[in-house]
């Protein structure tokens, strides 16, 4: 019988076979890592949120909210000194289930690597205008 973690490479149909019984395996998508664990009875997924460090202030602000609206949460992993954002879901998630959780932490992945550029892009710098008579 396929693990959790198994199954939800299955319904993604991700390309890389998943080593038999495996508990812990690495996904690359959308050009980043996705880490998938098997932790109890629940199945973690996990990616790492590149940042400045003087960032980390501004995220925490944006993770009040967003913790309202998505199940996906921001970490901080103090051994590794990185940002994470993570969500998990019971191993005995049906296909639909795994599918729609799948998606769900990619988009919101997808929403803070956005806010992590965005908080590093220059100013926008609007001309000076000067309208004469």
């Amino acid at each position: 019988m396929k693990n959790a973690l198994e199954r939800l490479c299955e319904v993604i149909a991700y390309p890389e076979p998943v080593p038999e019984g495996a508990t812990r395996f690495q996904l690359r998508v959308d050009g980043g890592d996705v880490t998938v664990r098997l932790v109890g009875r629940r199945l973690v997924l996990s990616r790492v949120i590149d940042r400045e460090d003087n960032d980390l202030s501004q995220l925490a602000i944006f993770a009040a909210g967003r913790i309202l609206k998505e199940e996906a949460v921001l970490a901080w992993d103090e051994r590794a000194s990185v940002c994470i954002l993570w969500q998990d879901v019971s191993d005995n998630a049906d296909g639909a289930e795994l599918t729609h959780f799948f998606e769900a932490f990619m988009d919101s992945c997808d929403w803070w690597l956005a806010r992590a550029v965005e908080l590093n892009a220059p100013p926008v710098h609007f001309p000076d205008i000067v309208i004469r008579p």
